[in-house]
């Protein structure tokens, strides 16, 4: 029972043979399909094929397949058997016989040949456990490229993404453009109104001066005689034109003496 489990794992082995295949003709029988299937690295040296083989290669007593059936059905142990035939196609099993009823064995492994190719089959687990990695696989990237397509909001919860608009991205675009345009327009606008109201009260100040050069000399003119009436050093005699009058008076009475 120990042999039973130690059969290697070979499925990604391809065996052939083609000058065997050209030498013997093809496949006649069954037993030519085991007879090729022996030379493969599938083969077991210590089935009771091998055994049955080697009692009858000396003497020249070759038996049919079908004694060696019947004589392999009388052993227990590892044996081979081609349990499907449909060329191109054989299908060989290796299995342990526990008695002589056709039924009373156990399936280790399985072979198949197909053209000149000889290839071991994998197991039921390894391939549903390969299928279902490939899955798994997929089903993972399914997720992660999902996961890409969603977005999360507290307040929302998970939405999908929207694919982006050809159009809208150009309206998006021109809309900016667009919006540039007018900030440039309204920084421009300030910038002319500022000089320009600096202009206008550079103007207003230029003109406000010219007004106080005019108006200046008229309140010196006016602002004269005040003074003059308002000057400690003369009174308003001489102010009034009285002391020119006094030296005439004083001229005249001085005539007056003299004619005295």
């Amino acid at each position: 029972m120990q042999r039973m489990t130690a059969t290697e794992d070979l499925t990604s082995v391809e065996w052939r043979d083609t000058n065997w295949l050209e030498r013997v003709g093809g496949f006649q029988n069954q037993q030519m399909v085991l007879d090729y299937f022996a030379l493969s690295p599938f083969w077991d040296r210590q089935c009771n094929n091998q055994v049955l083989s080697m009692q009858t290669q000396y003497n020249d007593l070759r038996q049919p397949y079908e004694a060696t059936v019947e004589a392999l059905r009388k052993m227990t142990g590892i044996e081979f058997a081609v349990v499907h035939e449909q060329p191109p196609v054989w299908i060989i099993q290796k299995r342990y016989r526990r008695g002589p009823a056709p039924d009373d064995v156990n399936p280790i492994a399985t072979y198949y040949i197909m053209g000149a190719n000889v290839y071991q089959s994998p197991t039921i687990y390894s391939v549903i456990a390969n299928r279902l990695l490939t899955s798994l696989f997929h089903v993972n990237s399914a997720f992660k490229e999902t996961q890409d397509m969603m977005e999360f909001y507290p307040s929302k919860g998970y939405t999908w993404k929207t694919a982006p608009d050809p159009s809208a991205s150009a309206k998006k675009d021109k809309t900016t453009v667009n919006m540039a345009k007018s900030v440039l327009r309204a920084q421009e606008t300030q910038a002319f109104r500022h000089w320009m109201d600096r202009a206008i009260e550079s103007s207003s100040a230029k003109v406000i001066q010219a007004r106080q050069a005019i108006d200046a000399p008229e309140s010196e003119e006016i602002a004269k005689p005040t003074s003059i009436e308002l000057s400690p050093t003369q009174s308003r005699e001489d102010i009034a034109g009285k002391r020119p009058r006094k030296k005439l008076d004083e001229g005249g009475n001085r005539k007056k003496k003299s004619v005295k």
